[in-house]
């Protein structure tokens, strides 16, 4: 996940944690030097100052979210009329996978076709192939109970690190709405399947 540092505004919070309009750099840094604020940073690692005395207001303008939703990436914006706030470029885990280096994190798709594959290994050493087929130590064939009305783990982690970018922000901006891109549904000729990026929208 990377910021965009070309950042216009930057958020302020009062002291008892509540969200007011965000205010220029150079104001920012100004309330820090003369000890009316302190800049903090949140989990995502965006900076705001967090002022210590009382406020000249609490009116806040109309501040809307857009997310460019994608297999691999995400774009989530926060912009006001005027500025833009934030800019966010998030590599999803769902299906990322960075071949810098080997310690670079796996995808969720990669760690999934592991476990099958230790999994496939754990049972077959458990065959003995040296007695007839009928009378090895095999399990009856059991109802599918795989398939249900679930959302696949990939795209749920893609999802789940969205909304955490999203709650994690609404803690220092006060967000009036969030507009979603409107993804289309099958992609393939035939009509057959479905974009990763629409599934869970």
């Amino acid at each position: 996940m990377s910021q965009n540092n070309k950042v216009q505004r930057v958020p302020v919070i009062y002291k008892n944690f509540k969200p007011l309009m965000p205010t220029t750099p150079a104001r920012s840094r100004k309330w820090i030097n003369v000890g009316k604020a302190v800049g903090k940073r949140n989990k995502v690692g965006v900076f705001y100052v967090q002022l210590l005395q009382e406020p000249s207001g609490y009116d806040t303008q109309r501040i809307v979210v857009g997310t460019d939703r994608g297999k691999a990436f995400t774009g989530i914006a926060f912009g006001s009329k005027l500025a833009t706030i934030v800019l966010f470029h998030a590599c999803l885990p769902g299906f990322y996978k960075s071949n810098k280096k080997k310690s670079d994190r796996q995808s969720v798709t990669g760690k999934m076709e592991k476990r099958h594959e230790l999994r496939r290994t754990r049972r077959g050493q458990r065959i003995n192939r040296q007695v007839a087929f009928k009378l090895r130590n095999h399990r009856e064939k059991r109802f599918n109970n795989r398939r249900q009305n679930k959302i696949p783990p990939s795209l749920q982690s893609n999802r789940e690190m969205e909304l955490r970018i999203l709650t994690e922000m609404s803690k220092i901006i006060p967000i009036s709405e969030i507009r979603d891109e409107s993804c289309g549904g099958d992609t393939k000729k035939n009509g057959g399947g479905i974009s990763p990026v629409t599934v869970g929208q």
